[in-house]
C-alpha cells in the first residue's frame, strides 16, 4: 500500500470513528425520549438511529479491513470489504423498515397516549444537530477517499434530518389534539423511505461487487484520451470498474508494428499519464497491439471488441 493511499484509507477510518461516537448520542437520547412520551414517531425515528448505529459499527469494522494490503491471496486489495457490508447495511435498513410496519400495523388496532410533547420536541431538535455534525463529517470523508460505505452511511444519516423534522411536526401537531392515527402512518412513512434507502445502498454495492462499468461520461472521457494521442492507430477492449477504493481501467492500443519496443512502451506511458492527471486514483492495463493485429483471448463482451 503506496503512502496516498494509506493515508486515504487513515482519514476514512477516523470519520468512521467520529460518526460512531455521534451515532451512540443519538440513540441514548432518543431511547429516554421514546420511553417517557411513548411516541411512534420517536420510536421510528430511534429505530432509523439504532439501524444507523449497527451499520456504522459494522461499516467503522470493514474499513479497517478494507484498509489491509494487497497479499497473495487479495492480489487486489481487500477493498471490496466495504461493498459487502454495504450490502449488509441495506439488509438491516430493510429489517428496520419492516419493523417499523409491523410496529404501526400494532398501533392501528390498539392506540397508546403519547406524552411529554416538549421533551421529544427538545430532543429532536438535538438530534438534528448532531445528524447534520455527522453529515458534515462524511461529507468531507467521502470527497477525499470516495469510500462506498461511508457513502451509504451518508445516505441515511441525511435521512435522518428529514425524518427528525418530521418528528418533531409530528410531535406539534399531538400536543395540539392530532388524531392518533398520525402517528402510526408517519411510522409507515418511515419505514417506506428506509426500504428507499436499503434500495439505493444495495444497488451501490452490488455496482462495484458485480465490476459494473464506469458511468458514460467516464468512458467517454477516457476513449478521448487514447484517441487523443497520434501515435495510437486504434484502440479496443475498453473495461472499467470500481475496486472500492481506485478505478481499474484496461484496453488495448493499436501502434505503428514497426516501432522498437521502448517506443511503443512510451506511448503506453503516455496515455496512462493523461489518464491518471483526470483520474489520479486509478489502475491502468494498456496492452500494446500491432496495427491490425487485434484477436486475443480476453475479447470476450459483444460489442466491447472493435
Amino acid at each position: 500500500m503506496d503512502d496516498k493511499d494509506n493515508i486515504t484509507k487513515t482519514h476514512a477510518i477516523k470519520a468512521g470513528s467520529i460518526v460512531l461516537v455521534l451515532a451512540g448520542a443519538l440513540v441514548l437520547l432518543k431511547l429516554v425520549a421514546y420511553f417517557m412520551s411513548g411516541s411512534l414517531g420517536i420510536l421510528s425515528s430511534l429505530t432509523d438511529s439504532a439501524l444507523d448505529f449497527l451499520v456504522s459499527m459494522m461499516a467503522l469494522g470493514s474499513l479497517y479491513y478494507a484498509r489491509r494490503p494487497a497479499d497473495e491471496d487479495h492480489r487486489w486489495g481487500h477493498s471490496k470489504m466495504e461493498a459487502v457490508s454495504a450490502l449488509f447495511q441495506s439488509a438491516i435498513l430493510a429489517g428496520g423498515a419492516v419493523f417499523l410496519i409491523f410496529e404501526a400495523g400494532h398501533r392501528f388496532i390498539s392506540p397508546q397516549e403519547v406524552s411529554h410533547h416538549m421533551l421529544g420536541v427538545g430532543v429532536m431538535v438535538i438530534s438534528i444537530i448532531l445528524s447534520f455534525s455527522i453529515v458534515l463529517v462524511q461529507r468531507g470523508a467521502i470527497k477525499k477517499t470516495g469510500s462506498v460505505v461511508l457513502e451509504a452511511d451518508l445516505l441515511h444519516y441525511s435521512s435522518d434530518l428529514f425524518i427528525n423534522a418530521g418528528v418533531i411536526i409530528l410531535l406539534v401537531l399531538q400536543a395540539y389534539g392530532a388524531p392518533y392515527w398520525l402517528d402510526p402512518v408517519f411510522a409507515i412513512v418511515v419505514a417506506v423511505f428506509l426500504g428507499v434507502c436499503a434500495r439505493e445502498v444495495a444497488l451501490k454495492a452490488l455496482g462495484v461487487l458485480l465490476d459494473r462499468e464506469l458511468p458514460d461520461e467516464a468512458r467517454q472521457s477516457i476513449i478521448a484520451l487514447i484517441e487523443g494521442n497520434k501515435q495510437v492507430l486504434g484502440w479496443h477492449d475498453l473495461r472499467t470498474h470500481y475496486n472500492g477504493h481506485c478505478n481499474v481501467i484496461s484496453f488495448d492500443i493499436e501502434v505503428d508494428a514497426k516501432l522498437p519496443l521502448w517506443d511503443a512502451h512510451e506511448i503506453s506511458k503516455q496515455i496512462e499519464r493523461d489518464i491518471l492527471k483526470s483520474y489520479p486514483n486509478s489502475e491502468i492495463l494498456i496492452h500494446i497491439d500491432p496495427e491490425g493485429y487485434i484477436e486475443d483471448a480476453r475479447h470476450r463482451v459483444k460489442g466491447v471488441h472493435k
